[in-house]
């Protein structure tokens, strides 16, 4: 089972929107082709198969912006990535984007990038982007690999009667190196979650038999810690033993995988904290954002609450209109925290902020929800995904709204089991949901089951702190939610082929970024 960090796979990345799966994670790739290249590019090429998710929405979903921000070794949130293309240019980096069928294409986000450095050198990589900005590297110069962006890689290219003098420097810095083969060629693989020292980088360059190295950093922090838990069982009977709430467990298993102590987790995620904050004001404020098809009505809303013109109003209603704000802000290419996914980033920013300023919870006991919502979408990630290219809408603001309904319990006080049951009767109520948006942009349906999502955190939250007893696991419902995704046809999933997206008003609908 995989190692999922709260901080790297959960709650973050900060992003620039729509789509952690088209920004977050092809920028993370961008990053590392630079780093295994070795030198900046002056030449890259982008390909995506013509049946993929990429295929559809790379541009509209600003994929191509985000994988050269990533080539040229920029920020995410640079203030300049709506310029990215120019920005190559003027650099003097060839950029090409196109479609074509390649036989690794296994992944809806599947990507094959080749770039090139003044040298000469180049590199040859098939990535996928595997949903809330997580990433896989599969192949380096037609060598399988599998890079995740988490720890230190080199990849030596080496002669084959000297494989073992080369895994045996490896040893120096990872004791068990690996080897990895193509068309008679052989490299040897390293991996370590500490840096390499320069001496040895000096080395591995030195030496005679190494016909070629490539290294690649990390583009999260490194897991470099023991795993508490490996699922949600295991958590809550450690939390009800210790007497912790489930925010609480969820810090102290990130400490432990991490290896870093509370206080700087802490600043970690009171960072992520403000960044959702910011976009919520700036959402409900801002009535001139450029989304593409959605009017930015967010702020009309909350006003029309605050003067009681709305039929039921309350806590419910401004929840939801501050989830809407956040993903105007997100539709409209802004930054945004990823909660799990950009597609899904309103629900969570939207929970904390109707936490803080409507029931005057301090920072601090904020701080320990976001963790617990963290340890849901955790629980997801290690049995399944937060791609909805894989199992549809249910695993991105599905899983927000799990995320809020355990925050909300654990706002109210209530027990790690109680937290988890809330999340698990919000996955319950949206299985089987769709990814079906309207011409391949992340804004309808996607701001209204924000939202929508947002309200449910704290019905769900309610429910079960008013006496529901929920009689499946949420261990169990995940398993569920996965298996029912993974059913869905492709048309169904981020292709924009089926649902809404095929409705004749959805695809006359104009443009409002377009002349």
């Amino acid at each position: 089972m995989k190692r999922v960090s709260i901080l790297n796979n959960v709650i973050g990345p900060v992003m620039r929107g729509p789509s952690s799966s088209h920004t977050a994670g092809p920028w993370r790739i961008g990053l590392i082709a630079r780093d295994l290249l070795g030198e900046p590019p002056t030449r890259a090429s982008l390909f995506f198969h013509p049946e993929s998710s990429l295929a559809v929405c790379y541009h509209d979903q600003g994929s191509d912006l985000a994988f050269v921000t990533g080539l040229l070794g920029r920020n995410l949130t640079d203030s300049k990535f709506p310029l990215m293309l120019e920005e190559a240019h003027r650099e003097g980096v060839a950029v090409t984007f196109g479609l074509k069928a390649f036989p690794e294409a296994d992944h809806p986000n599947s990507a094959l990038l080749e770039a090139t450095g003044p040298s000469g050198k180049s590199v040859r990589i098939h990535a996928r982007s595997v949903g809330g900005g997580s990433i896989e590297i599969a192949s380096v110069n037609g060598f399988s690999v599998f890079m995740t962006g988490d720890r230190y890689v080199m990849i030596l290219e080496t002669e084959p009667e000297k494989v073992q003098s080369t895994l045996s420097l490896l040893r120096k810095w990872d004791k068990n190196p690996s080897t990895t083969k193509r068309d008679g060629r052989t490299a040897c693989l390293g991996t370590s979650f500490f840096e390499p020292t320069k001496e040895f980088i000096e080395e591995v360059k030195n030496t005679p038999s190494v016909l070629s190295s490539h290294f690649a950093r990390p583009v999260m922090l490194p897991p470099c810690g023991k795993e508490t838990f490996l699922d949600i069982r295991e958590m809550i009977e450690a939390a009800g033993n210790e007497g912790l709430t489930l925010g609480e467990a969820a810090m102290a298993s990130e400490a432990s995988l991490l290896g870093l102590p509370g206080k700087e987790l802490q600043q970690e995620m009171d960072f992520r904290l403000s960044v959702m904050l910011e976009s919520v004001e700036r959402g409900l404020v801002d009535r001139n954002l450029k989304t593409k098809l959605v009017d930015p009505v967010a702020g009309d809303i909350y006003e029309a609450e605050s003067k009681g013109e709305l039929f039921l109003g309350g806590v419910h209603a401004r929840a939801a209109a501050r989830s809407m704000a956040v993903m105007h802000v997100n539709g409209a290419g802004g930054v945004v925290c990823s909660a799990p996914t950009g597609g899904s980033a309103g629900v969570i920013p939207a929970v904390m902020a109707t936490l803080l300023e409507d029931f005057g919870l301090s920072r601090e006991k904020v701080l320990s929800c976001l963790w617990a919502a963290g340890v849901i979408g955790w629980a997801l990630d290690k049995r399944s995904t937060f791609a909805a290219e894989v199992a549809g809408c249910q695993v991105e603001i599905g899983a927000a709204g799990a995320m809020g309904a355990a925050a909300v319990v654990e706002a109210a006080g209530g027990t790690a089991r109680q937290a988890c049951d809330a999340a698990a009767m919000v996955f319950q109520n949206v299985m089987g949901s769709v990814c079906d948006l309207v011409q391949g942009i992340v804004e309808i349906p996607c701001h209204s089951r924000n939202a929508a999502l947002a309200s449910q955190a704290f019905l769900a939250a309610d429910l079960i702190l008013g006496g529901y007893r929920n009689l499946v696991h949420l261990d169990e419902t995940i398993d569920a939610v996965d298996s029912v995704g993974r059913m869905l046809p492709a048309e169904l999933r981020c292709t924009s082929r089926g649902g809404l997206a095929l409705c004749p008003s959805a695809r006359r609908l104009p443009r409002r970024d377009l002349p």
